[in-house]
């Protein structure tokens, strides 16, 4: 039979016998999507097993350089009365089935309105712990890199975290990595905000690597800020979201059971208790070893390699062994981790005899990977099932209209777009070919 995944009342016991909870397992099979546009495709299931690429790990390096100073600039205020901005910024951008890229860089939203997202969801950060006490069912979603396509794919074939959707019985949680690389970081972070304030019970954030000013100041997400908002309030957005980042979550807690974070365990995480005990908001220069292992680190190429490894991404940062996380697990209580920050070609990959799973949700990472995007699903009986979208086919050629125009705007600005940012910061190869050395910008 199947796992069960059917509505549950939110913190009512897990399926079994009273009192007893499950263990945490992941299911045999994976749902898998096949698309041939992007309309709703065929789905099926197939055994994990047969993905052939689950366990290549992909990587790509992020840098870090000072934020250049910023004009002076304040948004005007919002007319009083004005304030339902994340209605707006859901009702502009959650849409599954009618969302495509815009043909101008624009944005929907005003740097004053997402000034308002930022201060609402900020009060909301700031009320939560560092490590959130979470309970299924809930979903969870790896990196997003600005993809927003992605994200909209995922939510129409896997569910909408609406009223109308599936909001009401199964909680979203996200791994951080919203901003840079793609080219809707704006959409992505403004909308998961937005979803923040309208659910904030049920929607959860927590922070990757690149909720931070000096990584996305250099891939993509000051850029088009810039690009679309326009220089002055262009870096005040960006200002104001970096300030934002330092107040999210940085790990959650399901059910006791299962640990979810960005990166890793590292080297210096030897207890939640030490992620708990970081005081927010943090920049990534005060949060020290703990919070950059937490962010950076990776589990090393394959259950084979033990112990604490250097890494390529560069100079003090680590990879962890299967030896390590089981270690993790047994003395937390726990029974897996989940984490994201590596791109897998099948969107997920296990680890350590299935102790850990990465997870990644945007596909064809930087237009080169390939990969499929996968979200997992926990259902109230603690089984985990990895669900996928793969990459959509190249666009075919539009068809000229009567004066002979082409409406190619929208997807060639994005193509554009990851080209420049790819040969800025080229991403890494996929494992298993020859890598840079660790200086490069690539390991990030």
């Amino acid at each position: 039979g199947s796992p069960d995944l059917a509505p549950a009342r939110r913190g009512g016991a897990p399926a079994g016998t009273p009192g007893v909870t499950p263990d945490v397992r992941l299911w045999h099979r994976a749902v898998v999507v096949h698309q041939e546009n992007s309309l709703r495709g065929l789905v099926r299931q197939l055994s994990i097993d047969q993905l052939d690429n689950e366990g290549r790990r992909v990587g790509v390096y992020d840098g870090g350089a000072p934020p250049e100073s910023s004009p002076l600039f304040t948004p005007l205020p919002l007319p009083a009365g004005d304030r339902g901005t994340h209605k707006r910024a859901i009702n502009e951008l959650l849409r599954p089935r009618m969302w495509k890229a815009p043909d101008e860089r624009g944005f929907v939203l005003s740097a004053a309105e997402i000034g308002e997202l930022c201060d609402a969801a900020e009060r909301l950060f700031q009320e939560e712990p560092t490590v959130l006490d979470l309970q299924a069912p809930i979903k969870i979603f790896g990196d997003l890199h600005g993809q927003f396509g992605d994200l909209m794919r995922l939510f129409e074939e896997y569910g909408t975290p609406s009223t109308a959707g599936d909001i009401t019985y199964i909680d979203y949680l996200f791994l951080g990595d919203y901003v840079d690389r793609g080219s809707h970081s704006l959409e992505t972070i403004c909308l998961l905000l937005a979803l923040k304030i309208e659910h904030p019970r049920s929607v959860h954030l927590i922070r990757g690597n690149h909720e931070a000013h000096d990584i996305n100041a250099l891939f993509g997400f000051r850029l088009e800020c810039l690009e679309r908002l326009g220089d002055d309030a262009g870096v005040w957005v960006w200002r104001r979201i970096n300030d934002l980042f330092n107040f999210l979550p940085l790990a959650a807690n399901i059910e006791g059971k299962i640990l979810c974070m960005h990166g890793g365990i590292g080297r210096s995480i030897h207890t939640i208790d030490q992620i708990a005990a970081i005081p927010r908001p943090v920049t990534m220069e005060e949060g020290g070893p703990v919070l950059m292992d937490l962010l950076w680190s990776d589990p090393t190429t394959n259950d084979a390699v033990q112990g604490v490894q250097p890494s390529p991404r560069g100079p003090g940062l680590v990879t962890f062994g299967p030896d390590r996380v089981k270690e993790f697990c047994k003395n937390n209580g726990l029974q897996m981790l989940v984490r994201a920050h590596e791109c897998v070609m099948d969107g997920f990959e296990r680890f350590a005899s299935g102790h850990l799973i990465t997870l990644f949700s945007a596909t064809n990472y930087c237009g080169t990977a390939g990969n499929a995007g996968a979200i997992l699903v926990l259902g109230r009986d603690l089984v985990m099932v990895p669900k996928l979208i793969h990459p959509l086919p190249p666009s075919e050629p539009r068809t000229p209209d009567s004066q002979g125009n082409i409406d190619d705007e929208g997807a060639n600005m994005n193509d554009a777009w990851m080209q420049s940012i790819n040969e800025e910061r080229p991403p890494t190869p996929p494992r298993g070919r020859p890598h840079l050395p660790g200086s490069s910008l690539e390991y990030f």
